[in-house]
């Protein structure tokens, strides 16, 4: 039992070791695609695209940044002023401090990326999943800033409590549990299908690798797993929008009833609001359908006098 214990904590420490290895292996090989902008005492990573007016904010998904969202960025960036950010500990943007975080830190620290980096208002929100949540708390907190929101397949505030929080403690327990050392050496024998399919389905061919990286990255993992606690904390009601332009699109691939109820009650928030199914689509609605998100970006930006 002692030779066995011995055994398993040196290769934990084999795999731990192997994984801050190739990390800072991985930080060296890929350079920044955007700016760096010092925001406090921490670098955030933007990337930006076109001109505006009008100018257009992506607030990306659970874990997600840059990488996800670079090509349908390149396709919107056409006549707009196009950004989308890593938050911190996600791509290239610094870790966050330790600590429980808000929805209201978020706001705040996106809020303080756009000014330090001389991204002017006013914005056209474009928020994803549980970015759509920031994105309504960054509206409801700067509403002078925000002249529309776009909300693809968004997360609601009280989504935990109605399907389920056991939903989300397994969700965290499976990614405090990957041995990620182990997990970057079954990717790089080929043995991770979900993220090679990932990989094929988000990333631009060029920046797969750094993908990847970003994907199999400690700190990465570290915040997919403060995020989904935040998500299993929250219970609340969205925030109202007044007559703020708003469109949601809930993707046609969704059966589960709560959650079309739940995309209900978001485009009910605003008295300019327009609902869109997209049929066929999955979450990852911006990736099945990107003309049907350009034009509602579009739509959003002319019902706001932007365009």
């Amino acid at each position: 039992m002692i030779i066995g214990g011995l055994t398993a904590g040196a290769a934990a420490l084999a795999s731990a070791a192997y994984q801050e290895a190739a990390a800072a292996r991985d930080r060296r090989r890929f350079a920044p695609l955007g700016r760096l902008v010092r925001v406090g005492d921490r670098r955030m990573h933007l990337l930006e695209a076109g001109q505006g007016p009008p100018t257009v904010v992506i607030v990306p998904a659970l874990g997600s940044g840059v990488l996800s969202w670079e090509r349908f960025q390149a396709e919107l960036a056409t006549g707009m002023r196009v950004v989308v950010y890593d938050r911190p500990g996600i791509g290239w943007s610094d870790p966050p401090d330790r600590g429980r975080r808000t929805c209201d830190d978020q706001a705040e620290e996106l809020r303080a990326l756009l000014d330090a980096a001389d991204v002017e208002p006013p914005y056209v929100l474009v928020a994803h999943s549980l970015g759509g949540i920031f994105a309504r708390r960054f509206a409801a907190r700067y509403p002078e800033t925000v002249a529309g929101l776009v909300l693809v397949d968004s997360s609601h505030e009280d989504q935990a409590s109605r399907l389920g929080r056991p939903v989300y403690y397994r969700s965290v327990l499976r990614w405090q549990c990957y041995v990620l050392g182990l997990r970057r050496l079954r990717a790089g024998l080929g043995l991770l299908s979900e993220l090679d399919d990932d990989t094929a389905s988000e990333a631009v061919p060029e920046h797969a690798p750094a993908y990847r990286a970003s994907m199999l990255s400690t700190r990465g993992r570290r915040v997919v797993v403060r995020e989904l606690l935040l998500m299993s904390r929250l219970s609340e009601s969205p925030p109202p929008l007044g007559s703020l332009p708003l469109t949601v699109i809930t993707a046609g691939q969704q059966q589960l009833a709560d959650w079309q109820e739940m995309q209900d009650e978001l485009a009910a928030l605003s008295a300019d609001s327009v609902h869109i199914v997209a049929e066929g689509a999955s979450h990852y609605v911006h990736l099945d359908a990107p003309e049907l998100v350009i034009q509602a970006v579009k739509d959003v930006a002319r019902r706001a006098g932007l365009a």
